[in-house]
């Protein structure tokens, strides 16, 4: 089953950044629950390191208000993160679940999932290994 928002249209919005030494570019899709992605833009990542991220907050915004409620967070290709990095990802977190939204993030083990675990960000988040197991747990939540 996929996850299906207020608006009707099936499928998480997927976040998925890339730091400046990879590109520096945060894609956004659309993924539904056979795991299908749908490319809607590319976001340019900017500041040092690589945590400003213009027009990321507006369109989730937008998103919200024309009733995305699931979004998946994706920081696989994510080597490292600081404090401001950290800021960022609790900013956008509170952002979708003050407006009813849930999100998942997808993080594997090594430093991101250490630092999520000193800072026990991670009991808050519970991140997950997979983009699968984030399709799953939306499904759940839904």
């Amino acid at each position: 089953m996929s996850p299906q928002n207020k608006s009707g249209s099936a499928g998480a919005l997927l976040i998925r950044p890339t730091l400046k030494i990879a590109g520096g570019f945060i894609s956004v899709c659309r993924v539904d629950g056979e795991l299908n992605e749908t490319e809607m833009r590319k976001l340019d990542v900017t500041g040092a390191p690589d945590h400003e991220w213009p027009g990321l907050f507006k369109l989730i915004e937008k998103e919200l208000a024309k009733g995305q409620r699931q979004f998946i967070l994706d920081l696989q290709k994510v080597p490292w993160m600081n404090s401001r990095g950290l800021g960022r990802l609790i900013e956008m977190w509170k952002l979708i679940g003050d407006a009813g939204g849930q999100a998942v993030l997808v993080c594997v083990p090594g430093r991101i999932l250490t630092i999520l675990e000193i800072s026990q960000v991670n009991l808050i988040m519970n991140p997950v290994l997979t983009l699968h197991e984030a399709v799953q747990v939306l499904n759940e939540k839904s």
